[in-house]
């Protein structure tokens, strides 16, 4: 093999098979950094039989030199990565092939092949083997650096360069030994980013826990949790802290002294508390509790923050001060003395009286006086009054409720202290505080039994809080090692491996050559064909393994020679000799007339098929000035016609009225038309314009064209006075028109002194849609302006509109009444200054007679036309998903698939219905097939291309060059796309003239639909998937996705789960399968 080629060639290769994609596609990171395949995992099978090493090869498309066809071609290449059981390459032992030929050509050695990952070890070299596709000779590459592999189907070795091996990701993990130590494992190594050879790396070994404490709160069990754990593997042991306050509530007498609530703190050393009271739960700022005397139920909230070693741990909530009257006693009795014990008064100083009979007797008269809930401790009753003598007596008495105990843990018991637990009364707050007594240790006890490699031991570890006890160790067990012989077989050698029962290690001796194959006479498997060898099998009668022997092929047979559409064949096996040849187009430009399109026609030289492309809209009439047919006298009219620049075709004609009267003025810049004396004068200097030619017509006003040395100037502005010339008195209100040679235009009526400047700030456009202005601006500069207003689709002059210029050089026209100002009527506006020159970027505002209005800026040419009009096209949906609602993206397309999409595209532009069934000219396509309609509108239309006349082959996988080749087609009778998107075509140094479709390649490359790819090849004959085609199809069509639309109205539209917003073709996607009415400006919109 040439190795400088064969370099020079690998690393572009390898990019192009783990980038399967066009060149518009995103280019894909380097395999090394994302796309790494251990081959341990896949590969598990010994690798010395050539299917194995098929089996587990790495694919690529390689251009190198054939020595069979002489000249660069593409190559099909197979690698995978060389694992031996020594782990040294098989060069070292001269062996060079892989059916175990050396260098020499005439030695066999043996590979030493085992599996990876068990038994071989990576080499640092790789198998290889190539076939050419365009004469599939083996290994044709490889005549210098190993001719012993050329035209067989056996691998060659290889090294793997320095240069294509990258180090793996290092991996290190921290795995828990014991309270003192982890295990640190460190893992790595390299790879060849080529074949995917890897060699591994790895460390283990013992290190500290790296500790760090951490201050935990655990508010429901009333206390800090300080966690010690390892920073890197998952130890952790733990303690406790209590912090508990206990906050009692008052219940007593109101005798005159001030009460509160009661505070305990529980909390253990290291633990800060600091309370706060207040009246509501979010206003607790008091730093004492407050007091009450008088009788009532109080509310008292309050907050507790705990402070250990900087953290804070907060509890909120509520305590009760209750004060009863004193005349009831400890258990709710009435204190007046009377000795009844259901007496109700509470009065103290009625000395009894209360339960005197005051006439009532028995029969007294009671109502329920109000009632007293039980407590804790404490009966509830009902007081009732008697309405006849007052008496009040307590009845219907309830049993006390009992204390309501809630445990709170503080502190859990362990092995080696006691736990600690608070009971608290959740009613009346009273608390009693208990002791968890601590537990024993509770050893469990296993042995370890002594190995070959490692000594016995006896371990006691508690199961309740992990201590842990190593003893009883005894000595490691020696190696008890049994020798088992294996026999030599044809292929292999013998040995005697010598394994310890105990441990597994081993050693080998007693070495023996292979005995080799004994071959019987053979059967014949098949005959030789035109491409195919003939092939003979021979088995070994000793060990059944078989090999096959070749006979040379036959050789093809040609048929007829290839023409532009037909390839050459076999007449023996129907074989492609030579493809297609493709027209050879010679192309013809027919430029554009002002009424017809122009167009390029493009002849195949050698079979004369022709077709047309490149259109061109009509250039259009290109309007001249006025030219004077005949001038006017002062006996009849003249006349005047506008032509064509182009054509010379005649586009408008007017009459010129005669004369009625004329001069010229003289050096004192005078005329005298009719009874008047016309005086042009310079305005600033007074200077006499002389040669201004001055007319009076029949309806009594005057025409001026300027001297040829003389413009309408803004900056140097022209006076005109008219004087009767019987007594030179001053004319008012005569219509007065000046012109100049440059067209520029200006009127007005005279003043009360006969006199009229132009041009002025304002004015009306004549019969030619013109008028000159001018304005100051605030430097005090003067600047002139020449406005033109005409129909935007007939060119045609609107006359009287009038023109105003604000001092800031805006520009506002106001249209005549009755003219249109809307999407069907558009008026463009032509601004340049008197010297013709456009002026670009002026402010304009048009006016219409109803209230209408647009501005906006000159352009470049100094136009602008309004109102702007949006231009909408509906898309259709081209492409769509699969029944189990997925895309496929990376699918390949088939034949059929793509004729779908152009038949649905033209069918709808040309709004045909296509048939869901039809017969069609391909043999392989029935008429009930789903895309049997489709084939046949594309036929009916030119674009349908066969793999032969007969054969279409709809569910072949389209390649890149067939897509393309459908693709120019259907442009060419589409008729319309995206023009802005051509692009320099530069060719594709791997499509030949002669190709077959290479004029449609270059067409496509042309209009710059299709890329090719890094190393500026095309690639022809490689498949073309999904995502690819809607990439394509929309580039051809000018169509893009509305970005926004689509991430505002997602649930809308038809998506796919394989199509993710991160997929590079996503937005051509939802472009080719959502319908939509596109909005086309700068980029598409969408709307419905």
């Amino acid at each position: 093999m040439n190795k400088k080629y064969f370099f020079s060639h690998r690393v572009p290769a390898m990019l192009l098979t783990l980038a399967l994609c066009l060149g518009m596609i995103p280019t894909a990171s380097a395999a090394q950094q994302n796309s790494y395949h251990d081959p341990v995992e896949h590969w598990q099978q010994a690798s010395n039989r050539t299917n194995e090493l098929d089996v587990n090869a790495i694919v690529t498309h390689e251009t190198f030199y054939c020595a069979t066809c002489r000249e660069n071609t593409d190559f099909t290449v197979w690698r995978v990565p060389e694992y031996t059981r020594s782990g040294e390459t098989a060069l070292n032992r001269n062996v060079k092939y892989s059916n175990g030929m050396c260098i020499d050509e005439v030695t066999v050695g043996s590979l030493d092949a085992g599996v990876p990952g068990e038994n071989a070890y990576y080499t640092g070299y790789h198998w290889t083997k190539s076939v050419c596709s365009r004469c599939g000779d083996w290994n044709s590459n490889e005549t210098n650096g190993a001719p012993y592999a050329w035209d067989k189907n056996i691998y060659v070795l290889h090294d793997c360069a320095a240069k294509f091996y990258l180090d793996l990701p290092e991996t290190v993990t921290h795995e828990y030994v014991d309270s003192k130590y982890h295990r640190t494992v460190t893992k790595g190594g390299t790879y060849c980013c080529f074949c995917y050879g890897t060699i591994y790396e790895n460390s283990s070994k013992l290190e500290r826990h790296s500790m760090v404490t951490e201050v935990l709160p655990q508010p429901a069990n009333g206390r800090f949790a300080t966690v010690e754990k390892c920073s890197l593997c998952d130890y952790a042991r733990y303690d406790y802290t209590a912090a508990k306050a206990v906050v009692a509530s008052y219940y007593g007498v109101a005798d005159g002294q001030p009460h509160t609530i009661s505070v305990t703190d529980l909390s253990e050393a290291g633990v800060r508390t600091a309370i706060r009271y207040g009246n509501s739960a979010d206003s607790c700022t008091m730093t004492s509790a407050p007091n009450y005397t008088d009788e009532g139920q109080y509310t008292v909230y309050y907050e507790i923050t705990y402070t250990c070693d900087g953290v804070d741990m907060t509890e909120n909530g509520v305590a009760y001060v209750w004060l009863r009257d004193d005349t009831t006693d400890e258990n709710g009795n009435c204190g007046c003395g009377c000795s009844n014990p259901n007496c109700g008064c509470q009065n103290k100083h009625c000395n009894g009286n209360c339960c005197a009979d005051k006439g009532c007797g028995e029969n007294h008269k009671y109502i329920l006086l109000d009632s007293t809930k039980a407590g804790c401790t404490t009966l509830g009753y009902d007081r009732y009054l008697c309405t006849e003598c007052g008496k009040i007596e307590k009845r219907d008495y309830v049993d006390s409720l009992g204390h309501a105990w809630q445990s709170i843990v503080i502190r859990d018991a362990t092995c080696e202290a006691d736990g600690k637990q608070l009971e608290l009364c959740s009613r009346c707050g009273e608390m009693k505080q208990t002791a968890t007594p601590k537990g024993e240790h509770s050893y469990e006890v296993y042995t370890v039994a002594a190995t070959c490699t490692s000594p016995g031991y006896t371990v006691r570890e508690c199961s309740v809080c992990g201590d842990r006890h190593i003893e009883d160790i005894t000595a490691a067990l020696p190696h008890n090692y049994e020798s088992h012989v294996i026999a030599a077989t044809c292929e292999n050698g013998g040995k005697t491996i010598h394994r310890c029962d105990g441990c597994g290690s081993s050693f080998v001796t007693d070495y023996t050559d292979a005995l080799g194959h004994s071959w019987d006479e053979g059967t014949l498997v098949t005959n030789a064909t035109c491409t195919g060898e003939g092939v003979m099998e021979y088995r070994c009668t000793r060990c059944g393994y078989h090999r096959l022997d070749a006979d040379p092929a036959d050789g093809h047979i040609p048929g007829a020679s290839a023409t532009c559409t037909e390839p050459q064949l076999c007449t023996r096996c129907g074989a492609v000799l030579e493809k297609a040849l493709g027209h050879d187009y010679k192309s013809e430009v027919t430029a554009p007339t002002c009424t017809e399109m122009g167009y390029t026609t493009n002849t195949c030289v050698r079979c004369g098929d022709t077709n047309k492309s490149d259109y061109t809209e009509p250039a259009g009439h290109k309007p001249s000035d006025w030219i004077v047919d005949k001038e006017p006298t002062t006996d009849s009219e003249g006349g005047k016609h506008k032509e064509c620049t182009v054509c010379g075709e005649k586009l408008e004609t007017q009459p010129i009225e005669k004369i009625y009267n004329s001069a010229t003025t003289d050096s004192k810049g005078e005329a005298i038309v009719g009874g008047y004396l016309v005086t042009v004068t310079d305005t600033d200097t007074k200077n006499p314009v002389a040669n201004a030619a001055v007319a009076l017509h029949k309806d009594n006003s005057i025409s001026i064209r300027l001297p040829n040395s003389r413009l309408l100037d803004y900056a140097d502005q022209t006076t005109v006075t008219v004087q009767l010339v019987k007594d030179k008195s001053a004319v008012p209100d005569m219509s007065i028109a000046v012109t100049d040679k440059n067209d520029n235009y200006a009127s007005g009526k005279t003043d009360k002194a006969g006199q009229i400047t132009v041009p002025t700030g304002s004015g009306k456009t004549n019969e030619d849609g013109k008028v000159t202005t001018g304005y100051e601006d605030a430097d005090g500069d003067r600047w002139t302006l020449t406005v033109k207003v005409i129909r935007t689709d007939t060119k045609r002059p609107i006359s009287g509109s009038a023109v105003s210029i604000g001092k800031t050089g805006n520009i506002t026209v106001k249209l005549p009444d009755g003219t249109d100002l809307d999407a069907k009527h558009q008026v463009t506006v032509i601004v340049t200054d008197h010297k013709k020159v456009p002026q670009q970027g002026k402010n304009v505002t048009i006016k219409g007679d109803l209230g209408q209005s647009a501005a906006g800026k000159t352009d470049k040419n100094g136009e602008l036309t309004v109102p702007a009009v949006e231009q909408t096209e509906r898309h259709g949906i081209y492409i769509v998903g699969y029944t189990d609602g997925t895309f496929g993206p990376s699918r390949s397309m088939t034949r059929a698939e793509a004729a779908a999409i152009f038949a649905r595209l033209l069918a709808e532009k040309n709004g045909d219905t296509i048939s869901t069934a039809a017969n069609t000219k391909f043999a392989d396509i029935p008429a009930h097939a789903w895309y049997s309609g489709y084939v046949k509108y594309l036929s009916n239309n030119g674009i349908t291309y066969g793999k032969s006349k007969t054969i279409f082959a709809p569910n072949d996988a389209i390649t890149r060059a067939e897509f393309t080749t459908m693709a120019v087609r259907f442009f060419d009778v589409y008729g319309d796309g995206d023009a802005e998107i051509m692009e320099q075509f530069s060719g594709f140094n791997d499509v030949s003239s002669g190709y077959w479709a290479a004029e449609y390649i270059k067409y496509a490359a042309l209009h710059g639909w299709i890329n090719g790819y890094g190393d500026g090849s095309f690639h022809a004959d490689r498949e073309i998937n999904r995502a690819e085609v809607v990439t394509i199809v929309n580039r051809l069509l000018g169509r893009e996705a509305d970005e926004d639309y689509i991430a505002d109205n997602l649930r809308k539209l038809n998506t796919f789960p394989d199509v993710s917003r991160k997929h590079w073709a996503y937005y051509a996607v939802m472009e080719a399968a959502n319908a939509h009415t596109a909005v086309l400006d700068e980029s598409e919109s969408w709307s419905k």
